[in-house]
């Protein structure tokens, strides 16, 4: 008997490949695309919007599989973008593509592939899960460029050993050379984009025309002395330097940014950088660790991970002490540590000490 297996897909070329893969091997594969925006036709071309639903449905219909619509817009709104807004209202800067893994793929998705007597879901990302001795683990994918296992950390340990990820092992163009192999409609499909509700202009943008008010304040240095004016200290993030309004002297970056006090801080590139970090929500995919852990953390995807001294505390709560400083580690990011390609686990960035400051 066929073993029954759920793909998310969403209507891009790597979901498809997934399912033309997972078929070719054998199983019952029953596609599933999660309706993500209460939108107009046309107004989001990415992810979850209706025009990619078409693309779905159009490629379940060449591979011939069942294939179903979920409608999800609510949690997407309440997990996702209020999270987002929410979090650069804050001062943080939220990482949408771990909410959305968290809550609706591996969450809702997940148990409704349960509910429809499904062995295993399964999406286009592009990582490893592996099992030794009984024991199940996250791994990087094999195309680095691709490799999308740092935002997967959220996943629940138990559920590895149901989880497949047909592509983990492809590059890119082996995944489009498949899809182009079976005439799929979203074989020459481009990339989607980072943040797939933005649609026009940044994420400022977005958060403009979603009605967040200009709120003027002031521009600082670290001892308070001020530089300039703003318009939202949300408008900026830490790290940057250009488009600050604040010229002359040496090269300026956010170093911080105050929501208490409506005010954004700029400094030279050593404040920018920081040697250690705070963390919140703590994940682990790997046997729990206590007391103090040696690995290495990445701080954002496409971050070249630095070895670190992860000191675990209570409550899903510790600190990262990192070998060397490291630029523009933002509040509201996650971290994701590994122990070579293995991921351990994760959790969300909090307050952060200064490379100026010491440890």
């Amino acid at each position: 008997m066929k073993k029954k297996v759920v793909v998310a897909m969403s209507g891009g070329v790597d979901s498809s490949a997934a399912a033309a893969l997972l078929l070719r091997q054998g199983y019952e594969v029953i596609g599933v695309t999660l309706r993500l925006f209460a939108e107009r036709r046309g107004a989001v071309k990415c992810c979850g919007g209706a025009e990619s639903a078409d693309k779905a449905r159009a490629s379940a219909q060449a591979l011939g599989i069942r294939h179903y619509f979920k409608s999800a817009h609510g949690l997407f709104e309440r997990h996702v973008i209020k999270d987002f807004t929410d979090g650069y209202l804050a001062g943080r800067t939220p990482n949408p593509c771990v909410e959305c893994n968290r809550h609706l793929k591996f969450s809702y998705l997940f148990d409704l592939a349960v509910s429809l007597g499904a062995e295993f879901l399964a999406t286009g990302h592009y990582a490893v899960i592996k099992e030794e001795a009984g024991e199940y683990g996250l791994y990087r994918g094999a195309d680095p460029l691709k490799d999308q296992s740092y935002f997967l950390y959220c996943l629940r340990r138990e559920q590895l050993g149901r989880l497949l990820f047909p592509l983990g092992g492809m590059t890119k163009k082996e995944v489009r050379a498949v899809a182009a192999s079976l005439a799929l409609p979203s074989a020459a499909a481009p990339e989607s984009h980072d943040i797939c509700f933005v649609t026009e202009g940044d994420y400022s943008h977005y958060l403009r025309r979603s009605g967040v008010k200009p709120r003027p304040g002031y521009i600082v240095d670290a001892a308070g002395k001020r530089l300039g004016r703003h318009n939202g200290f949300f408008n900026f993030t830490v790290g940057q330097r250009r488009g600050t309004g604040v010229y002359g002297g040496g090269r300026l970056y956010v170093t911080e940014l105050r929501p208490e006090t409506n005010e954004v801080v700029l400094g030279p590139l050593g404040a920018a950088q920081s040697r250690g970090f705070e963390l919140s929500g703590l994940n682990w995919l790997a046997a729990p660790a206590a007391g103090e852990l040696r690995c290495a953390a990445q701080i954002r995807y496409r971050h070249k991970p630095e070895p670190c001294l992860l000191r675990l505390g209570r409550g899903g709560r510790a600190e990262a002490l990192l070998d060397r400083p490291q630029f523009a580690v933002a509040p509201g990011q996650a971290a994701v540590f590994y122990d070579g390609d293995r991921v351990l686990g994760g959790g969300i960035i909090g307050k952060t000490t200064s490379a100026a400051e010491g440890l």
